[in-house]
């Protein structure tokens, strides 16, 4: 009867480290991408589709990818989408370093957002930074549309330089006339560096002296896991639709929280500010702004509940806008 025993907890043992082998043998293959090289200099940008299911991204990876996607410094995103679920290795860069790969990587389907990554290649790759470098998307409202578009240009040294141009273009009828579209184009400088870390090339810091209103729509990504939903897009629609004619500036910040721009409707910046002292507090919210004046804090609701509250701190009355 012993033997018996013996034999059965034998089997089993043997048939617990078959199947973590099998598990970690899964692991490994989860992350043997055959990516093409792209030569350098090139230029990348949202014009394809991408379908090749041999270079899927591991879940595990996205969620990491995610976490790090609006962490970068320069001109952040206008428009925010959805955060894509399913992202694919479409090929990687020739190699600076043994240490690391430099990856493009994109969502699946038609693309709308490319990353740039630089993910260390041990055992199993790993993540050092991430760097949005094309965009493409579009909303249609009412009586404009909106949409904004991110390509880049990568030389033989690794400097990356990303040009973002945002527009807002209204249409023109007996009762609107006048042509208020906004064409706004920027760009940011990067270099990738020998240890795998992607440096920006600040842009000269002058003085500001303008006064200005603002609201600033605020959201810690790295305290959520980088998810906004449709309602903070649908606020932030609404939050600028309503105030823009009362030339109360509007900017939404989800990192680099110790020099938020403040821009104007032309997109030209009127100031610098650290919010950070709010964002250490709330995960998500709004703050009011006057120029040298105490911000006022309005915890994150709804786009007419934070109007609400910032009608008294701008002494003026906001109308509403209800949907039908």
């Amino acid at each position: 009867m012993k033997r018996l025993n013996i034999k059965y907890f034998l089997m089993c043992g043997l048939l617990l480290l078959s199947l973590h082998s099998c598990f970690n043998r899964q692991k490994t293959e989860d992350y043997s991408l055959e990516i093409n090289e792209l030569a350098l200099p090139c230029s990348i940008k949202c014009n394809n589709t991408v379908s090749d299911t041999a270079n899927i991204l591991p879940a595990e990876f996205v969620n990491k990818l995610s976490r790090l996607i609006n962490k970068f410094e320069g001109e952040q995103f206008h428009i925010l989408m959805k955060t894509p679920e399913t992202w694919a290795v479409e090929y990687k860069l020739p190699s600076l370093s043994p240490d690391f790969e430099i990856w493009i990587i994109s969502n699946t389907g038609e693309a709308g957002m490319k990353l740039l990554a630089t993910v260390s290649i041990a055992e199993t790759p790993a993540l050092i930074q991430v760097l949005p470098v094309a965009y493409n998307i579009a909303i249609e409202k009412t009586n404009y549309i909106e949409s904004e578009f991110w390509s880049a240009e990568i030389d033989n040294s690794y400097n990356i330089t990303v040009t973002k141009k945002y527009e807002r273009l209204y249409s023109i009828t007996e009762e609107n006339a006048e042509d208020n579209s906004i064409s706004i184009t920027k760009s940011d400088h990067y270099t990738i560096e020998q240890n795998g870390k992607i440096s920006y090339q600040q842009p000269e810091i002058f003085d500001f002296d303008i006064d200005y209103n603002a609201i600033v729509q605020f959201a810690d990504t790295a305290s959520i896991r980088g998810v906004l939903n449709s309602d903070w897009l649908q606020n932030e629609m609404d939050i600028q639709e309503q105030i823009e004619p009362l030339n109360i500036l509007f900017v939404t910040a989800t990192a680099n929280f110790n020099k938020v721009e403040i821009k104007n409707y032309h997109g030209e910046t009127v100031d610098i500010v650290d919010i950070s002292n709010f964002t250490d507090k709330y995960n998500m919210g709004y703050l009011a702004l006057k120029k040298g004046e105490k911000p006022l804090f309005i915890p994150y609701a709804s786009a007419d509940k934070c109007l609400q509250k910032a009608e008294g701190y701008f002494n003026i009355k906001i109308v509403i806008n209800e949907e039908e």
